[in-house]
C-alpha cells in the first residue's frame, strides 16, 4: 500500500493529467480569430489565459471555454477558442458569439479582427450518445456532404458512423457535428477528439510515416469508408490512391489544434 503522501502525489499528478484538454460536448461554439497587426501570437494568448478565460467562465456558466493552437494542416500558427456544453440549455442556437467578453481593462477586440464571427456546431444525433472523451487535441475536417444526400446522411451517422468510430480507440475518436448558428449554417465537420499529442504519434507521429495500429484498425472499415464516400463530394476527401489508411475519413481540408495546456 502507497504511503498517505506518496497516495496524495499520485492521485494529484493523475487528476493533473486528466485535467489537460477539454470535455468534448454535444454543442460546441467555436471561433478562429485573426489577430491585427502588431498583435504577437505572445501577447494573444497572455490576454487568453489573464482575461479571456476568466471572464466567460462568469459570464457563461454553462459553457466550458478552452483555447487551442493549431500545429498541423492548413490552419497552422492560428488560435482556436472553444466554449463547450453538454447540451443546449437554449430555445434555440446561438444568436451572437459569447466570445465578446472581457475583464473591463481588455476584450477580444482589442486583439482581433473579427471578434463576432463564430459557428455553432451540434452533434449528430447526441441524444443516442450517452458519453463524450476528454480530448487535448481537435483535428477538425471540414467535410463536404452531396446537397441531395444531406438527411440520409444524418441517418447514416447515427446508424452506422458513430456507433463504430466514436469508439474508435480509447484515445481517439471520430465525431461528426453539423453548424447550426453562426457562419457556416448547415456544413458538417468531423473532429478526431484525439486525448493528447503523446497519443496522436501513436497514430501519427510527427515527420513519419502512419502507424501499423492505425492501419490495422481502420482496415476492416474500408466497406464503411466506401459507403462514406457515398455522401461526399468528388475530390474534397482523401482518396485510397493516397495509400492513407484513413481514406474517406480525412478531409482535405483539416487542422489539428492542440489544448494550451500543452503549449510551450
Amino acid at each position: 500500500m502507497l504511503e498517505p503522501r506518496l497516495l496524495l502525489c499520485t492521485l494529484l499528478i493523475s487528476g493533473m493529467a486528466y485535467g489537460q484538454g477539454i470535455p468534448v460536448g454535444k454543442v460546441l461554439v467555436l471561433h478562429v480569430p485573426e489577430l491585427k497587426e502588431g498583435v504577437t501570437p505572445q501577447a494573444f494568448q497572455d490576454f487568453l489565459a489573464s482575461d479571456f478565460l476568466p471572464s466567460t467562465d462568469r459570464k457563461f456558466p454553462d459553457l466550458t471555454f478552452e483555447f487551442f493552437k493549431a500545429d498541423r494542416g492548413a490552419q497552422k500558427g492560428k488560435f482556436l477558442l472553444v466554449g463547450s456544453a453538454e447540451n443546449n440549455k437554449n430555445t434555440g442556437p446561438a444568436k451572437e458569439s459569447p466570445f465578446i467578453v472581457g475583464t473591463g481593462k481588455k476584450t477580444l477586440g482589442d486583439y482581433t479582427k473579427n471578434p463576432q464571427s463564430f459557428t455553432e456546431y451540434n452533434l449528430i444525433g447526441a441524444d443516442k450518445i450517452t458519453s463524450l472523451p476528454n480530448a487535448g487535441i481537435l483535428g477538425i475536417h471540414f467535410i463536404k456532404v452531396k446537397q441531395d444526400r444531406l438527411k440520409e446522411f444524418e441517418v447514416f451517422v447515427v446508424e452506422k458512423l458513430h456507433p463504430v468510430v466514436g469508439h474508435l480507440f480509447p484515445d481517439m475518436q471520430l465525431l461528426y457535428y453539423k453548424a447550426t448558428g453562426g457562419a457556416n449554417i448547415g456544413s458538417y465537420i468531423t473532429i478526431f477528439t484525439i486525448d493528447s499529442p503523446a497519443a496522436r504519434d501513436k497514430y501519427w507521429p510527427g515527420g513519419a510515416d502512419e502507424t501499423t495500429i492505425l492501419k490495422t484498425t481502420f482496415k476492416p472499415l474500408e466497406g464503411l469508408a466506401k459507403e462514406l464516400g457515398t455522401y461526399l463530394v468528388e475530390g474534397s476527401f482523401l482518396e485510397p490512391s493516397s495509400g492513407g489508411a484513413a481514406a474517406y475519413w480525412e478531409s482535405k481540408v483539416w487542422t489539428d489544434f492542440v489544448h494550451s495546456s500543452y503549449l510551450r
